[in-house]
């Protein structure tokens, strides 16, 4: 390795290349560096940590690193079991049999999420001479997908089976606004050639970021292809890691009109509301442009449906042919939706509400943008892998040291069986506080498998409170 004089000289004769000489002198430096140390750290590792194993032998292997490649020689152990073991590998975060940092992994996944394999690849020897391809990238990718699917599916499983409870941050909030879609993307080497990839964000509401521009608070995001009840029981599964769903006082579920969105609006007791995108386009699409279009618009969201009845209705016996009919299933597309064509804010009061309508720009901009618009197309795993990765990384939950039990691919929700309608866990509660907190606990979907979750999910909390108001008698003294 050069010292630091011949560095010197280097610059001074080449003073144009100065960033990328002492870049790399650097990140020499801190390979050299790294070497000893885990030299070190392997030495006291047989002293402390070995017993029980006996050593086999030295191993060597290059270990892809931000500072460059790593020279790694360390003691390969055989357990009483005859299991073998790199100690040094475990204790510095290295996954079995990758040659990629702890680092370095975590960059590329993290990248893969706004940027194809490729060009992540592009983007980080740019900066990086020494970076991984874009198949190790797609390979990490998949294998940290996995894991977090895989974790999913026990804890669902674990909850409809077994009724373990996760463990929730407890927030209580006034309102939870909850906003589903669904996007359309290609598929490869499928019997389909297309499948609908669903969404959802929820967030806390809104605030000001200047100007008259106002950013989602508290915004989480869930995604994946599955059918719509294995979309709100992981979404629900998610939020109630969060969120303590007894104490929210109001939810607010938004979206196109699409059964399954409804669906979420039915199983947390809330108010359902079409999305005023999708209203404002069936009405031109069935209307045309003009004044009729603005008049039953308004009466939507004032919540008249019996005025919007009777105008399209004269609208419809006012035309023939093709436009009779646009006109007819505009009403049937109305109608199928109008409890949720008035503003909820008709329903319910507060300070700083405002209009739904996110959903649609963070499905493209989260979704689109990465996976549809730049002529791609997926197998049904990879896509779910991909869908789950974005909703992750954007809602700060993306762990990239987490690792599949099995180290195989794990299926995709929609190609398992629905494990709920099958659940051996039931559960009651007839804590009448409840009843006004989530009144889907109680109405005619009570005996619906999401609502027995989420009866399980509040049932600690109200087994809390009823301790705390009644406490167990303490034996007495005789």
């Amino acid at each position: 390795m050069q010292n630091i004089e011949q560095l010197r000289k280097k610059i001074k004769e080449e003073p144009e290349n100065w960033e990328r000489e002492i870049f790399q002198f650097a990140c020499r430096l801190a390979c050299e560096l790294a070497e000893r140390i885990f030299r070190e750290m392997d030495d006291a590792l047989k002293e402390k940590e070995a017993l029980g194993m006996k050593v086999v032998g030295f191993r060597e292997k290059w270990v892809i690193s931000l500072p460059g490649d790593i020279r790694l020689r360390r003691r390969l152990y055989r357990d009483k079991q005859g299991n073998y073991h790199f100690l040094l590998d475990e204790r510095i975060g290295l996954d079995r049999g990758s040659r990629v940092s702890p680092m370095m992994k975590k960059l590329a996944v993290q990248s893969s999420t706004d940027y194809t394999f490729r060009e992540v690849e592009g983007n980080m020897k740019a900066v990086f001479p020494w970076a991984v391809s874009h198949t190790t990238v797609h390979n990490l990718s998949r294998r940290v997908a996995d894991s977090h699917i895989e974790e999913e599916e026990r804890e669902i499983k674990a909850l409809y089976e077994d009724g373990v409870i996760p463990e929730s941050e407890g927030k209580a909030v006034p309102y939870l606004f909850m906003e589903a879609d669904g996007i359309n993307i290609s598929l490869q080497r499928e019997k389909q050639r297309r499948a609908e990839i669903k969404g959802g964000i929820a967030y806390e509401g809104w605030e000001e970021i200047g100007n008259g521009r106002y950013k989602l608070k508290g915004k989480s995001v869930y995604a994946g292809i599955m059918d719509g009840k294995r979309f709100w029981e992981g979404f629900s599964l998610n939020l109630a890691k969060e969120y303590d769903l007894s104490r929210v006082g109001k939810v607010i579920v938004g979206g196109d009109g699409a059964s399954w969105v409804k669906e979420g609006a039915e199983l947390f007791g809330g108010l359902y509301e079409l999305d005023r995108f999708h209203l404002k386009r069936a009405l031109y699409q069935g209307l045309g442009s003009g004044p009729l279009v603005n008049e039953i618009y308004q009466a939507c969201v004032k919540g008249e449906v019996a005025s919007v009845e009777r105008v399209l209705t004269r609208a419809q016996q006012g035309v023939e042919g093709e436009r009779a009919e646009e006109v007819m299933r505009l009403r049937g597309y109305l109608m199928d939706n109008y409890y949720g064509l008035r503003d909820y804010r008709i329903e319910i009061s507060g300070e700083g509400l405002r209009g739904l309508g996110a959903v649609e720009g963070n499905v493209d901009k989260l979704f689109a943008d990465r996976m549809k618009k730049r002529g791609m197309s997926w197998t049904k795993e990879g896509a779910n892998r991909m869908a789950r990765l974005i909703s992750l990384s954007h809602s700060g939950r993306l762990d990239t040291r987490k690792k599949t039990s099995t180290g195989s691919s794990v299926p995709t929700p929609a190609s398992t069986s629905c494990r709920s309608q099958s659940a051996k866990y039931e559960a009651g509660d007839d804590s009448t506080w409840l009843r006004a907190s989530l009144p889907a606990l109680y109405g005619p979907h009570a005996d619906r498998p999401w609502v027995h979750m989420l009866r399980e999910l509040t049932r600690g909390h109200a087994e809390s409170v009823a301790h705390a108001t009644h406490p167990e008698p303490q034996p007495t003294k005789s």
